[in-house]
């Protein structure tokens, strides 16, 4: 598997294509390039064009994701807070207390309290917590990391 992990590496790192590069993240979680890639990831979906405004692939909060997996494609952050999570928000949790409930059941997110959340993600001493694993997926941590490196627009 790490030959694998380093085989795909190598042709992707500087392909400056953020979906190839969140696929990878997705694929070979924890690997010794995964720091890289977030770095390069975040770097590709928050460059601007103007300084001003996102540039296209930027995470804003009400556009729909781009880069970070299937799952995510097609909704913003603000939509997927009204979701319904993929995983139990912890382990063994019945299925009765989280399934088909939303982010809104435990918590009172406004794009500012999500903002100061996703903040922690950008934070050099915080990156090993994306590999926690979140009812959302990790992916969305990426875009919510993202998301705060881009200034939480």
């Amino acid at each position: 598997m790490a030959d694998e992990a380093a085989d795909r590496w190598n042709v992707i790192k500087d392909s400056g294509d953020a979906a190839l590069i969140a696929q990878f993240r997705e694929d070979f979680p924890g690997s010794p390039f995964d720091l890289d890639a977030l770095v390069i990831l975040a770097a590709l979906i928050t460059q601007t064009d103007t300084g001003d405004a996102p540039a296209s692939g930027a995470v804003t909060f009400i556009e729909p994701l781009s880069g970070f997996g299937e799952t995510l494609e097609r909704y913003s952050l603000s939509t997927l807070l009204k979701t319904s999570p993929v995983f139990p928000p912890i382990e063994g949790l019945p299925e009765e207390y989280w399934k088909n409930k939303t982010c809104s059941t435990c918590h009172e997110w406004t794009q500012a309290t999500l903002c100061t959340q996703a903040t922690h993600y950008t934070k050099d001493e915080n990156v090993h917590r994306l590999n926690i694993q979140h009812p959302l997926g990790r992916p969305f941590k990426e875009a919510l990391r993202a998301w705060a490196e881009g200034g939480c627009l």
